[in-house]
Formats: structure tokens, sequence, C-alpha cells
């Protein structure tokens, strides 16, 4: 039989490297994330075609109150308010030259009221743009904008990072590395968004959903999982999947349900926290590590959540 000690020492040397504190906590399961930054953010007059990563600079004490509220309410780990931090997002607003100043300050904001045994992730969402052949990005210009976002992430004081909502494997995969260039002292987290079909659950792309999580663990990822587009119900069906496709640890957040629009024109999503938390249990029984909400959920969700984690 190969002499596997070798290959058992550089995955040590690997682990040690890293953020170990946080990689442990991960590891050892039930660790609770933060609930949506977008529609917090919204609450308190986010405009409709406002850069959110602005109030980095324009209203911190803002930026700051949501992610403590996200602490006081259980969470063990906050995401930065940088989802749209590379700079061909930002593009679009007319701050590409801006993303170390805005991705810096998210960091930053996020730490300063982190306490005890907490924890910051820094978030990297998608480009907005797709790759080559189907939108206009080259790879080496999504790899070099996913570097100056980590970067500033990682000066700011972040403990790991969190690539998000990713719904092309390959802009992940491109994501992936450039975080690996920026801080490879960290544990870096990749979370896929799937959609349910007949066939099972799929990328945008077209991408199946296991096929995309041993590639990321092939590739050095620390950790995995799904985000967005799903229910906690669906979620919960996705799990074993996720699970039987990798050995990492797993990172679920699913939304409150599906968007919808009331009488007033505002968005409000079709789980109750009663609804979104219930199928958690089926989550964390499958065998993932870390659970916290996407899009529609608040510190109300997570508050709930935390319970239920903590009577298990």
């Amino acid at each position: 039989m190969k002499n596997l000690e070798p290959f058992r020492l550089c995955i040590q040397k690997r682990f040690d490297l890293k953020n170990s504190e946080f990689l442990k906590r991960l590891r050892e399961g039930s660790l609770l994330f933060d609930g949506a930054m977008g529609t917090e953010l919204i609450r308190r007059g986010l405009s409709p075609g406002e850069c959110p990563e602005t109030w980095n600079l324009k209203h911190p004490e803002i930026v700051k109150e949501i992610h403590r509220s996200y602490f006081e309410a259980g969470s063990e780990v906050v995401t930065t308010n940088s989802f749209g931090g590379h700079p061909v997002k930002l593009k679009a607003y007319g701050l590409e030259n801006r993303v170390k100043e805005l991705n810096y300050e998210a960091a930053r904001i996020a730490c300063e009221v982190r306490g005890k045994g907490k924890f910051v992730v820094g978030s990297l969402g998608p480009a907005g743009k797709f790759l080559k052949p189907y939108g206009p990005l080259e790879e080496a210009e999504l790899e070099e904008g996913f570097y100056l976002q980590a970067s500033a992430l990682v000066s700011g004081g972040v403990d790991g990072l969190l690539v998000e909502t990713m719904y092309d494997l390959r802009e992940a995969l491109v994501a992936l590395k450039a975080c690996q260039r920026a801080g490879s002292d960290l544990p870096i987290i990749v979370t896929m968004t799937f959609q349910r079909t007949p066939r099972g659950f799929f990328t945008l792309m077209g991408q199946k959903a296991a096929d995309c999580l041993e590639r990321l663990e092939k590739e050095g990822a620390d950790a995995t999982g799904a985000n967005c587009t799903l229910t906690s119900s669906e979620m919960a069906e996705l799990a074993p999947v996720l699970r039987r496709a990798t050995s990492l640890p797993l990172l679920l957040q699913p939304n409150a349900g599906q968007p919808a629009t009331d009488k007033k024109g505002e968005l409000v999503y079709s789980q109750s926290i009663d609804d979104f938390v219930a199928p958690l249990k089926k989550i964390i029984e499958a065998g993932v590590q870390a659970v916290g909400g996407c899009c529609g959920t608040t510190p109300d969700y997570i508050r709930q959540l935390a319970q239920f984690i903590h009577q298990k």
C-alpha cells in the first residue's frame, strides 16, 4: 500500500497555517452565521439602485448596528457588507477605483463589534457579468478583481473569506484562486446557489450540485455549501446530496422563502420565522456544520434559530 504519511503531513501543515480557532469551530459543527445584510439595509433606507457598499463610508454606524444586532441575536459569525465589492460590479456605480477602500471599511466595521469567540468573514459575491463565451469577462480580469477585493478584506482583519451565491462553478473557482493568493493563511468557504429541478439541483449554468462541491474540495476550499435561491425546506432536500459529495464542513444559508411584492410595493418573503426554522433540524441531522440565513432573514430569524440550535 502506498505510504500516506507525506500526504497526511502536507494536509496537517495546510491546516496549521489556517486560522485554527475558526476552522476548529467550523469543523465541530452547530456554528451559527448571520442573516441578510441587504434586507436590513433596505429596512434602514437603502434606495433602489443604490450601491450597498457605499454605506460603509456614508453610514458606517448603521452597518455596524446591523452586525451588532446579529451578534446579539446569537450569530457566532457575521458577514461583511462587501457582497458587491468586485470592481466589475462597482463599475456600474462609477466606483471601480474604490474597491480597496469600500472592502477594507466593510471588514473594519464588522471587526469593531466582534467579541471574544466570535468571527467575521469577508463576503465576495458574483461579479455580475458572465465569463466568455456567455459574457464579456476574461478569467484574468475576474481573478484580479477578486484578488483586490479579498486583499482589502484581509487587511481589514477578517477571520476568513466567504465566496457566496456563485451560480457558475467557473467563476467560483476563479474567486477561490484569488482568495488563496490574497489570504492563504485564512479559511476560505465557497457556497454555490442552486435551483431545484425535476432532475435534481443545478446551478444557473447547468452544473450539478454534487459535481460543484467535489471540484471545490479538490481545488482547496476549506468549507463549502449553498446559499440563496432555495427555501429552508428545499435546502433540507439538498443537504444530504451535498453531504455525500464532500468531506468538507458544510454551510447552508436558505432564503426566507420566495420573494414577492406586497400591496405597498415592498419586498416580502413567503416563509414565517417558524416555517423557516423547522426544516433546519433535517439540515443539521444531515451532517451540516454551519447554518444561517440569506435573503429575507433578519435578526429575529437568527434569534429563533439560535434558540433551536442551543436546545439540540
